[in-house]
């Protein structure tokens, strides 16, 4: 069975700015810079204004939560890849997918950036799935916070990004 997810993450950077900080790999190499238990790869297969980011952390055993340990079969290592196409008009589409190694987790989903009166935001629709007997539903709306706090993570850089701008 699989979980479905839906959340918006709000931005006070108009959606053209917030587009190019996205597709930026300036942007994702100082993201990643100070991450000690993760990489990233930026790629643009799709072109100027796209980016492709590969991204790869293995957490320390103190950040996995202790229902998640319990089942783990190796270390966890959590592997999210996001695209994201050009701004049509005000919108630009993207999408996601991720998994885990140590326990199998699979997600997938879509982002649109979108203008709004303060900003701009990011809708985030998706699915995700556990594939642990007796444990897996109870997993998977964790895996949903960790995106949802990952997000919001990403979300507090780039808007001190244009901060020190």
């Amino acid at each position: 069975m699989s979980r479905k997810f839906s959340f918006t993450v709000p931005y006070t950077v108009p959606v053209e700015e917030l587009h190019r900080a996205l597709v930026d790999d300036a942007v994702w190499q100082a993201r990643f810079a100070v991450a000690e238990t993760a990489t990233v790869e930026l790629s643009h297969p799709d072109g100027p204004d796209s980016i492709t980011i590969h991204m790869t952390e293995t957490p320390g055993k103190d950040k996995v939560p202790a229902l998640v340990r319990k089942v783990l079969k190796s270390d966890l290592v959590l592997v999210r890849i996001d695209s994201w196409q050009p701004l049509t008009g005000e919108v630009a589409k993207g999408s996601f997918t991720g998994n885990t190694s140590g326990i199998t987790t699979e997600m997938s989903g879509t982002y649109e950036l979108r203008p709004t009166a303060e900003g701009s935001e990011i809708e985030v629709v998706g699915t995700v799935k556990v594939k642990v007997p007796l444990v897996g539903g109870a997993i998977e709306p964790l895996a949903e916070q960790l995106h949802q706090r990952v997000l919001h993570s990403e979300r507090k850089f780039i808007e001190s990004w244009f901060a020190k701008l």
